[in-house]
């Protein structure tokens, strides 16, 4: 046994030391890197939500400010119109206002006009304001020419957006109608001061003041390709119009790098451009903080753990090392008592522990054994689905299933799931052998049987493919009793297939149970070729299946003498109101005919019943022509399986139409018969031969059947989908 001397602690503190030096220095290094790389993440990331942020907010208010210049220009259009139309009313009524030059600058002055212009019916203007544009033909420039549409159209006006006049250059708005006195036009030329304004404060640059990037970044904005702020032509467009949008990016622009983000909204870029190392201005501030906050911890970390190395392990070593070589030597009552850290007590009483199975190895060998129990039964229990009801929003059945062990652990198992909405998939399944194996074995057969059901396989093809996949790599030789079946639960049809002991009983509503008859084919596990046969039966409503294992019939009592199937076929001779009531009725005879006899089997149980879709009747005989009794008998059934109140209407209408078809007072037997897909509704009448359909227009039913019958009168029966 080694011997921790003086000198070989010494050394073993110093080769600690030089590790943990090496390591802690890899550790603030790596932290270092990681830490710097994070902090430029987080400098980008930042940058970038704000760029974002200042972009889109500057896009919503420019977006704003086209929506008030749009306005504002509507407004002026409608104003220069009513003005105008105002002029050429006041000429009407009095044309000597064309001779006199005074009242025509003071109707200029009234109308808030910069300009006035009557042209006759050639487009020559014969009288404005100023007086030089008397004689100016319209037709002879673009601008003014749009208006001798005006000419003999009443009715017709035109307004035009503001821009240079070509005769001053004044930016004017020019207004026409067509003349109320004579044919000819009059045209009005107005100064948009508003729009003036509106344009000058919802210009970029004015827009752009209230947004700032950082200490020297600019908002860039591009309309149509063409830079809209003068102070950002230093930058190279096209770079910037290539730019991917919505994605924070670098570019180089001469000798810097910048940080740049592009946004888009009709047709308008806006770009925000920043130096890069305004980005990472704060980066160098914050690592070198970092880095001196982990090396102080990480110095601390060093002399704290020097410390403990001492104190706490090396001296725990020589005394665990002194207690050993008393051990070795013989010395088995010697404990180790050394207790300066949870791990070294740990340890301590792992050596005590130790000594103490030398002395009693077969106790341990039996406590062993009892642990190896324990864990298969954990195994067991936590594979199978163990809460009920197991599929609380299925109503079309009830299931229940049940395992206990016995005292030597088997491999018994159950398992139900739903392979689709329309199937449900259950089985019943000994493994043979006991202990942790078979309770291995038997996860394993689960997870192979769940797999392949998912994939929709029918029961023949599952317990095949399942014999195949148990047959590899078996070598201890190991078997599966099974019992599986497939539900169709729309019409009730059972495929099944029993590989092995499982039994199965059926009992109808009305009836006892009776032995299933079924093929039973060879364990899975044993023969990769064996072959095995599929059985189907057909479900009524309130049938009920009960599954189990030899261990039911094989339970013994103090006497040794089997349970047997008689005492089983008298614990299930009353019919419990639940299903979930079938398997306890049967442990508790169990247990009442054992008396607590230790079991060398597990018992394993499985009840199903069958509900299927229940249908809601009703009844009621009302006379033709008063169907309120049976609208209202229509509408209870109806809405109690949730049908909608479309269909409910459609029902009660056309009931309606057929009743009042009848001669008054004729008695109409009605019969309801509904579920959530659909509807049939029986009429029963004493008139020989009469067919109401013969006379009613197509009615909104899936289908209408009429019956006469001479001598008790006729049917008709109505039929409709339910949404």
């Amino acid at each position: 046994m080694l011997c921790w001397e003086p000198r070989g602690k010494s050394y073993m503190r110093r080769k600690f030391l030089i590790w943990l030096a090496l390591l802690i220095c890899a550790a603030y290094t790596v932290i270092g890197v990681l830490g710097y790389n994070r902090a430029a993440g987080q400098a980008w990331l930042k940058t970038e939500q704000v760029v974002k942020t200042r972009l889109h907010d500057l896009k919503e208010l420019m977006r704003h400010a086209d929506n008030s210049m749009q306005h504002v220009e509507d407004i002026n259009n409608e104003t220069a119109i009513e003005r105008t139309r105002a002029l050429a009313e006041i000429i009407r009524l009095a044309p000597d206002a064309l001779q006199n030059q005074e009242r025509l600058q003071g109707l200029c002055n009234d109308l808030g006009a910069e300009q006035i212009a009557i042209a006759d019916d050639h487009g020559v203007v014969i009288a404005a304001v100023p007086a030089q544009n008397v004689g100016y033909d319209l037709g002879s420039h673009e601008q003014s020419r749009e208006f001798l549409s005006c000419i003999n159209s009443p009715g017709t006006e035109i307004c035009q957006r503001a821009r240079p006049n070509g005769a001053e250059g004044k930016h004017l708005q020019y207004a026409g109608v067509c003349r109320l006195d004579a044919p000819g036009v009059v045209q009005l030329g107005f100064r948009p001061h508003h729009e003036e304004e509106v344009r000058h404060t919802a210009t970029f640059s004015q827009l752009a003041s209230h947004f700032d990037l950082g200490k020297n970044g600019t908002i860039i904005a591009f309309r149509q390709g063409a830079v809209l702020n003068s102070e950002a032509s230093t930058y190279p467009t096209t770079d910037l119009l290539a730019l991917p949008l919505n994605q924070a990016t670098d570019i180089r622009m001469g000798d810097e790098t910048y940080f740049a983000y592009a946004i888009e909204d009709h047709g308008n870029r806006i770009v925000g451009v920043l130096p890069m190392q305004e980005v990472y201005r704060d980066l160098n501030r914050t690592v070198l903080s970092q880095l001196l906050s982990n090396l102080t911890l990480f110095i601390v970390i060093f002399v704290a753990l020097s410390y403990l190395l001492q104190r706490l392990v090396i001296q725990g070593i020589g005394q665990i090392n002194r207690s050993l070589r008393k051990i070795t030597g013989g010395n088995l009552n010697e404990r180790v008592e050394v207790s300066y850290t949870p791990e070294f007590a740990s340890l301590s009483s792992g050596i005590n522990a130790m000594v103490d199975s030398l002395q009693s190895y077969g106790e341990q060998s039996r406590l062993a054994m009892e642990r190896e129990l324990e864990l298969a039964r954990n195994i067991q229990l936590t594979a199978l689905p163990s809460k009920f009801p197991a599929f609380p929003n299925r109503n079309e059945f009830e299931l229940y299933a049940t395992c206990t062990q016995a005292k030597s652990v088997g491999g018994d198992f159950y398992d139900f799931f739903l392979t689709d909405e329309n199937h449900l998939s259950f089985l019943v399944a000994d493994v043979s052998g006991q202990g942790v194996p078979a309770a291995l074995f038997m996860m394993r057969s689960m997870s192979i049987i769940r797999g392949i059901a998912r994939s929709g396989a029918e029961p023949l093809e599952l317990v095949n493919e399942t014999n195949k996949a148990l047959c590899e790599g078996n070598s201890t030789n190991m078997r599966v009793n099974l019992f599986y079946a497939s539900l169709e639960i729309s019409t009730g049809k059972l495929r099944f297939v029993n590989a092995g002991p499982p039994q199965v009983l059926r009992q109808g509503e009305n009836t006892a149970y009776e032995l299933v008859s079924m093929r039973s084919g060879i364990s899975l596990g044993v023969e990769p070729h064996a072959v095995h046969t599929q059985g189907e039966i057909q479900l009524a409503h309130g049938d009920r299946l009960f599954i189990y294992t030899d261990g039911v019939l094989k339970a013994i009592d103090k006497n040794h003498a089997p349970f047997g199937a008689a005492r089983l076929q008298a614990a299930l001779a009353t019919r419990p109101a639940h299903v979930t009531d079938v398997a306890r009725q049967v442990t508790n005879a169990l247990r009442q005919y054992t008396e607590d006899t230790e079991q060398s089997q597990d018992v394993t149980m499985l009840a199903l019943e069958y509900i299927g879709k229940q249908r809601i009747h009703g009844s009621i005989c009302v006379q033709a022509g008063q169907p309120e009794g049976a609208k209202a008998m229509l509408n209870e059934k109806l809405e109690s399986i949730f049908a909608s109140p479309l269909d409910i209407a459609d029902l009660q209408s056309s009931l309606s139409d057929i009743l009042a078809t009848m001669p008054p007072q004729t008695e109409v037997q009605i019969d309801l018969a509904c579920d959530e897909d659909s509807a049939e509704l029986v009429l029963a009448y004493p008139l020989p031969d009469f067919n109401p359909l013969s006379t009613l227009p197509q009615l909104p039913l899936d289908g209408a059947v009429f019956c006469p019958d001479s001598e008790r009168g006729c049917t008709l029966t109505l039929n409709k989908s339910l949404a």
